[in-house]
């Protein structure tokens, strides 16, 4: 048994795609890096020189056996792992050191809460890098029907063009405060109306939160973020959205919704309208493993429940 690597990501999704979808809410960082990579086919060659290039891989009893765990360490260094187990993200620490991927070339680990604390252990231990907790969250799914919830006074209603300087201003604010969404806001807006990937709560027929989607991966889509400015904060409307969208997608798009957040803001609430807690999962970086860590981002905003 052990860890199976290549460079060909079809290769890759020939041997995992099976197990990846058969467990895509537990698995949809990884099936949408993955997506994302075929999107884009070959890197470009000036914004990757120096680094390594990206790598896959899987865990198996044995070779030809239905993969039990699966990895993708992308040429930015990010690396994340599918499977909860704790053993193999630990064993994937030697994997990746006798392929060479040294240095930068594993910069963090995004997984299942175990699993990420046993490779940190294990990277750690072989690079001498010192390991800093980026995000814990915890993961919600929602695969039914959403029971017993009274929702605010307004409505929800996609967002459309109409609307980009609303979401470019509301996304401005909410990088400044949960940090650098990685991505220019008036990007990312455009990105979203390109396919009604968020959504509005209107009260009064004025918006007063906001709540973004993915596109579907594997029958899954991800609610990657919900905002509500200050000033209407208190009332229900970040819920409500959240409420809005997740039937939506539910009805249109999805078999399931998966929601992230932050482990110290748990979505109590959520738990009783038919949401289920599905795990863990962390976002660790490493660094010098003296001085101050390099100050790193998380590539998307946590969800703000109001």
């Amino acid at each position: 048994m052990g860890w199976y690597t290549t460079a060909e990501l079809d290769k890759f999704l020939t041997a995992t795609g099976g197990y990846l979808r058969e467990r895509a809410a537990d698995n949809f960082t990884l099936l949408s890096a993955a997506q994302d990579a075929r999107k884009a086919g070959t890197a470009n060659a000036e914004a990757t020189r120096g680094r390594a290039d990206a790598l896959y891989g899987w865990w198996a009893p044995q070779d030809g056996a239905e993969p039990r765990g699966a990895f993708l360490n992308d040429s930015s260094g990010r690396l994340i792992i599918a499977g909860r187990a704790p053993e193999p993200a630990a064993a994937l620490a030697a994997t990746l050191a006798r392929a060479g991927r040294t240095g930068w070339a594993v910069s963090g680990v995004d997984a299942p809460a175990a699993a990420a604390d046993a490779f940190a252990a294990a990277w750690s231990q072989r690079s001498g890098m010192a390991v800093k907790v980026h995000r814990t969250s915890q993961v919600f799914r929602l695969a039914g029907p959403i029971h017993d919830y009274a929702a605010p006074a307004g409505r929800a209603r996609p967002a459309t063009w109409a609307d980009r300087d609303v979401l470019v201003a509301w996304m401005r604010a909410m990088s400044n405060e949960v940090g650098n969404l990685g991505v220019a806001p008036e990007a990312s807006a455009d990105d979203l109306l390109g396919y009604e990937g968020a959504a509005l709560w209107e009260a009064g027929n004025a918006p007063v939160a906001m709540a973004i989607v993915t596109r579907p991966v594997a029958g899954v889509v991800r609610v990657t973020a919900v905002y509500t400015p200050p000033q209407h904060r208190g009332r229900g409307y970040g819920m409500a959205v959240l409420i809005a969208v997740s039937r939506a997608a539910l009805v249109g798009r999805a078999r399931e919704v998966v929601v992230l957040v932050d482990r110290l803001r748990p979505l109590r609430r959520a738990l009783r309208l038919g949401f289920e807690l599905a795990g863990e999962r962390s976002l660790l970086s490493f660094g010098p493993p003296t001085g101050p860590l390099p100050v790193q981002r998380p590539s998307g905003p946590m969800p703000r429940i109001p």
